[in-house]
């Protein structure tokens, strides 16, 4: 945490709010992809559209990264900090949150469905505040536990659905969105380590966190997911192919990488476990811009879980002046 001023403080407040409401969007906008042409008709995105749809995503967001930080003069501080100890931190917790994280996620809810996926990831924000308490010796009060606490419950209302017929494996399910929600937390954690020391700037931090996940993805994860680099070669030309699919995704990627520069920012001003409970109110944007763009119905679970996720992270984060 390098807020030393309210000044700071309030940024740090206002970049976490801000990476919660632009990755909710992000959400929205990638189900909104995923219903193009390409991912309803071609046989292999039926199969490993989401695969594909999050490897297109982060190798767009590390080319609007490189546009950015070009234009601004900043690549030349790339390998600087990358092949340092806190640049290394970077990539690790790239690893974690990317590619491992997303992976897990999916074949989370291919197994378990998507209600149990989203319940035991939910966790992930309390398990990040722990890690950071353990690991960067960040302080967290009995309030901002419990606003945490508040905030997960909430999410559980929102995403809570009645046990359906599918078939599911609800232990493997548990396990691997156990893994998935893990990989989540550490990553805010690990890249909080790694910019501690004020060598490696959040903006730097980012494009290499872009860059390694695009990187995997590319290479070993999305080929294995989908059965073999031809398949994966059959997928993207078909996205390309449909100007909607592309346009839609390279947009959704530019939001989803502003939304990570302000978690990361946020991190670093305020620390892992303050911005993992402001990042989390997500899954209520997610609600917002849902009912705004889709029109969808607002049951009593998701107003409820809603209201709970605002009150939780007032609860948790909410600056209260001492009396002198």
């Amino acid at each position: 945490m390098k807020a030393d001023t309210i000044q700071m403080l309030h940024r740090g407040y206002v970049c976490g709010i801000g990476s919660g409401m632009t990755w909710g969007l992000d959400t929205v906008l990638i189900g909104v992809a995923m219903l193009a042409a390409p991912f309803v008709e071609n046989s292999v995105l039926l199969v490993g559209g989401s695969f594909i749809c999050s490897m297109l995503h982060d190798v767009f967001a590390a080319i609007w990264m490189l546009i950015i930080m070009g234009i601004q003069g900043e690549l030349k501080n790339l390998k600087g900090a990358l092949f340092t100890r806190d640049g290394l931190f970077c990539v690790l917790g790239a690893l974690f949150g990317g590619p491992l994280a997303m992976t897990f996620y999916m074949l989370a809810i291919a197994k378990g469905g998507p209600a149990l996926t989203a319940a035991v990831t939910a966790c992930y924000p309390l398990l990040g505040s722990v890690l950071a308490v353990l690991v960067l010796k960040e302080k967290m009060d009995f309030r901002s536990w419990m606003g945490l606490l508040v905030c997960i419950i909430g999410i559980l209302f929102i995403g809570y659905t009645p046990p359906g017929t599918q078939n599911i494996n609800i232990v493997t399910g548990i396990l691997l969105a156990a893994v998935a929600a893990i990989g989540w937390a550490t990553e805010g954690v690990v890249c909080g380590y790694g910019m501690k020391s004020g060598r490696v700037k959040p903006q730097i931090a980012l494009l290499i966190r872009e860059l390694t996940s695009g990187m995997v993805y590319l290479l070993p994860v999305a080929p294995v997911m989908v059965g073999g680099f031809d398949h994966l070669v059959e997928g993207t030309q078909a996205v390309f192919q449909d100007w909607h699919a592309w346009a839609v995704l390279l947009v959704t990627a530019l939001i989803g990488m502003s939304s990570f520069f302000m978690w990361y920012s946020s991190i670093d001003l305020i620390g892992a476990s303050k911005a993992l409970c402001l990042n989390v109110t997500y899954s209520f944007w997610a609600v917002v811009f849902t009912f705004l763009f889709m029109r969808s119905a607002l049951t009593v679970n998701i107003m409820v879980g809603s209201l709970m996720v605002v009150a939780g992270v007032a609860l948790a984060t909410v600056i209260i002046k001492k009396k002198k």
